[in-house]
């Protein structure tokens, strides 16, 4: 039974990432086929945020908090939140389009879910790449090479898993309140002030950053930062509370959509 059981899992797996890959091919036809500008710029969206504020925190002469260039600090910032951002998103809507894949028997709306999660991750990675090059070979900063490059790579996953988690959970809960995107963009702009993209934590009054420490995008971007800065302040960091965010909400999302698949797939 073993030795039967093994060729089998390895077939199901072997399905699963050609239906992936499938997807996420799909996906990428999709968005060149509309709009390969519009396509383009939702690519760059984080470097055009982070023009923005450069444009903005220079213009009041705004220092940063810890290094010597502004523009690598909000960078390391801006990269993890965006990160969580888009992929909860994406991942939330594709949740809620999950009838296109009605009629493809292969096809289940997680599959969905996770292709346009897989395939956001691997944007914002190549976007995350282009941007810390231009800094560090266009801007002259070195630092913007990391310091400790696997500290860079796994807080980038965990905070992209910690996303998928929470997209799944919110797909759920969109499938039966439609303005629940609306509800979940506002909140998305606020956590950009809750989140350490222009500050550092531990530099905060006390009474503050007990609050802030509940935020994981937080305690993403504090480890992400750690690859760069070698002596980064990180008192308020907590890698096992963010891994905890990413495995309890995969879990709990996985929980919810299967519980409630078909009242979900009813109320659309």
């Amino acid at each position: 039974m073993t030795v039967l059981a093994r060729p089998r899992l390895g077939t199901a797996l072997a399905v699963q990432v050609r239906v992936l890959v499938s997807l996420m091919l799909r996906e990428m036809r999709m968005h060149a086929k509309h709009s390969r500008l519009s396509y383009l710029l939702e690519m760059l969206e984080p470097m055009l945020q982070l023009s923005m504020m450069m444009a903005v925190f220079s213009a009041i002469g705004r220092q940063a908090d810890f290094g010597t260039s502004m523009l690598l600090f909000l960078g390391t910032g801006m990269i993890p939140y965006f990160t969580f951002m888009h992929i909860s998103s994406k991942a939330m809507t594709a949740l809620r389009g999950g009838g296109l894949t009605k009629g493809v028997p292969l096809v289940k709306p997680l599959d969905l879910l996770l292709a346009r999660a897989f395939l956001e991750t691997l944007q914002l990675a190549v976007v995350a790449i282009l941007l810390f090059s231009f800094i560090h070979i266009v801007m002259g900063v070195p630092e913007a090479a990391p310091i400790q490059p696997l500290k860079v790579v796994s807080a980038f996953l965990v905070i992209a898993a910690t996303a998928i988690g929470v997209g799944i959970v919110n797909g759920v809960i969109g499938s039966f309140f439609r303005l629940w995107a609306v509800v979940y963009g506002v909140f998305g702009r606020s956590l950009l002030f809750l989140s350490a993209v222009f500050y550092v934590p531990d530099y905060m009054p006390a009474q503050i950053r007990d609050w802030l420490v509940w935020n994981p995008v937080l305690h993403g971007v504090e480890w992400f930062r750690t690859g760069f800065y070698l002596t980064y302040p990180t008192v308020c960091l907590d890698k096992t509370y963010l891994l905890s965010w990413a495995l309890g909400s995969i879990f709990f999302g996985l929980v919810l959509e299967r519980a409630l698949r078909t009242r979900r797939m009813t109320a659309k």
